[in-house]
């Protein structure tokens, strides 16, 4: 009679070879799937992060004759942010009656001076007179956020 022993075949002398535990694959694969998810979230980051963002401060301008040599420009400032910030500068380029352009800085408006609190989802207008304009072409607003400090100028669409 033959005797069988693990491993052999009856009336061979082959051996069969046994495959990989099925644990083992498992430890295999999660150890190349976790690696590689790490990889796939540090990219997709990186994608998000190139996306452009909603400007969360909006400023428009619209200036309009008093007189012959005088405008009155009207900034309106809108925080679409979480927080509130402070208007902290105003500048507005015009140019002049006799044909100069002029950068002209403001620390106060009509009404009130510099910096102004505007707080989230609200907006402001400022109202500026210039003597001796004819025509503005622009306008640029400093504005801090007093949630980070961070500051940051912004260049105003006109109207």
């Amino acid at each position: 009679m033959r005797s069988i022993s693990m491993g052999m075949r009856v009336g061979s002398e082959k051996r069969y070879v046994k495959g990989l535990s099925e644990l083992v694959v498992i430890m295999i694969a999660v150890a190349i799937a976790i690696p590689v998810m790490f990889l796939l979230q540090a990219w997709l980051t990186g994608q998000i992060a190139k996306m452009p963002e909603l400007e969360s401060i909006a400023v428009t301008y619209d200036a309009k004759p008093i007189n012959t040599d005088t405008m009155l420009v009207s900034i309106t400032v809108t925080n679409n942010g979480n927080d509130p910030i402070n208007v902290e500068g105003v500048s507005v380029v015009y140019t002049a009656s006799n044909g100069s352009v002029i950068l002209r800085n403001f620390n106060s408006t009509l009404s009130e001076s510099l910096p102004i609190t505007i707080d989230p989802k609200s907006s402001k207008t400022l109202m500026i007179s210039i003597s001796g304009a004819s025509k503005v072409n622009g306008a640029v607003i400093t504005v801090r956020s007093l949630a980070t400090n961070a500051q940051k100028m912004i260049k105003a669409t006109g109207i």
